[in-house]
Formats: C-alpha cells, sequence, structure tokens
C-alpha cells in the first residue's frame, strides 16, 4: 500500500479552500483504497487506505502538530 508524505503549505495560500480539520488520534478519512496520506510535518497518518480521489484537492490541518497540508501529486 503507497504511502505519501503531504505537502505543507502556508494558511494564507489555502485562503478560500475548505481547510478540513484533523482530530489527533485517529484518520481524517479511512477506508475505500490503498493510498495513505501523512502530514508533511509529523508524519501523522491523516487518510488511511484511501483512493487517490479522495485525497485529490484536499487540505487538511493536522491535528497533531498544527500544520497545513495538500496533496502531493499535483505540486
Amino acid at each position: 500500500m503507497p504511502q505519501f508524505d503531504m505537502i505543507v503549505i502556508d494558511p494564507k495560500r489555502a485562503k478560500g479552500q475548505n481547510i478540513e480539520a484533523h482530530e489527533a488520534g485517529k484518520p481524517l478519512r479511512q477506508g475505500g483504497g490503498d493510498e495513505t496520506y501523512r502530514c508533511g510535518g509529523c508524519k501523522t497518518k491523516l487518510l488511511v487506505n484511501v483512493d487517490h480521489h479522495d485525497a485529490h484537492g484536499a487540505v487538511i490541518k493536522c491535528g497533531k502538530c498544527g500544520k497545513v497540508n495538500t496533496e502531493p501529486h499535483h505540486h
């Protein structure tokens, strides 16, 4: 199962986008696929066993370290 580190971005860059809030201790979303996405800062698993389209365009604030992440495939 492939794992990807997300890209940490400046929260100002995410202005106008829906920033999803991750809760420390559990993934934001899981199931339905075979890809796992980790916080680019602290490597916490944010999306576990999801399809690629579940991560496409995602902007997630890590509940553990507070960094804002975006998916790595289109940057």
